[in-house]
C-alpha cells in the first residue's frame, strides 16, 4: 500500500492527502489557542470577485466556491482529488497490472473532483450552521446590508448575496432589484427591504 502511494504516478494524490492533514493539524491547533484557523481564512477571503468575465463567476458558483467556507471548500477539493486519482489507478493496476500516467490520470481526477465540489459541495452548503443563524430568524434580516457573491441580479432573476447579521452570523440569500431596469452586479452591495418567500427585494447601497 506505501509503495502504491508512494509512487510517481500516485505522486500527486499522496501530496494532497498530505496537504488535508496539515491543514487538520493546524486547524486543530489553532482551535486550542482559541482561533480558529478556518474561520480567518474565510474572514479574509474577499467577497468580491469582480464581474463575469468570461464565465469565471459562473463557473466558480457551479463548483460552489461561493457558498462554502474557502477552507472547507479546499479540503473538499483536495480529497476529492486524491481519492478520484488514487481510485484510477487503483482500478487500473487491477485490471491491466499498470498505473496510469499522469497525463491520463490527472485530467480524470481534475473532472471527477469538479463534479464532487458541485453535488456534494452543494450538499453541505445547505446543512453548514453558517447557512443559518440562531441567533436571529430570516426575517430579521431587513434592513441589514448584503453583498452580492456571484452573478447578477435583475428584477424576476435572482442571484445570491451574503449578509452578516448583528451577530456577525453569515446567510446566504437571494436577492433581486425592488424596481425595474436595476441590475446588481457581483460585489454590489445592496440593502434587504422586504422578502418574498425565498427572494429579497433590494436596494442598492448609497455610498
Amino acid at each position: 500500500m506505501v509503495s502504491f502511494l508512494l509512487s510517481q504516478e500516485n505522486l500527486p494524490y499522496a501530496i494532497s492527502l498530505c496537504i488535508v492533514g496539515i491543514l487538520g493539524i493546524v486547524e486543530s491547533l489553532s482551535l486550542v489557542i482559541g482561533a480558529s484557523f478556518l474561520g480567518l481564512l474565510d474572514d479574509w477571503a474577499p467577497n468580491d470577485t469582480g464581474n463575469d468575465v468570461g464565465g469565471v463567476t459562473g463557473l466558480a458558483g457551479w463548483l460552489c466556491i461561493s457558498r462554502l467556507p474557502l477552507l472547507i471548500w479546499f479540503v473538499l477539493a483536495l480529497v476529492s482529488f486524491a481519492i478520484a486519482g488514487l481510485s484510477v489507478n487503483y482500478f487500473s493496476l487491477s485490471w491491466f497490472n499498470s498505473l496510469l500516467t499522469q497525463s491520463v490520470s490527472l485530467p480524470i481526477s481534475l473532472m471527477l473532483m469538479a463534479v464532487s465540489c458541485h453535488f456534494l459541495g452543494g450538499k453541505l452548503a445547505n446543512i453548514l450552521p453558517k447557512n443559518e443563524s440562531s441567533a436571529v430568524s430570516v426575517e430579521d434580516l431587513n434592513g441589514c446590508v448584503g453583498t452580492l457573491t456571484i452573478g447578477k441580479a435583475v428584477l424576476g432573476n435572482p442571484s445570491e448575496a451574503l449578509v452578516k447579521d448583528d451577530y456577525m452570523q453569515k446567510h446566504y440569500v437571494l436577492v433581486e432589484p425592488d424596481e425595474d431596469g436595476v441590475e446588481f452586479l457581483t460585489g454590489t452591495q445592496v440593502v434587504l427591504l422586504k422578502r418574498k418567500g425565498r427572494v429579497w427585494s433590494a436596494a442598492k447601497l448609497e455610498t
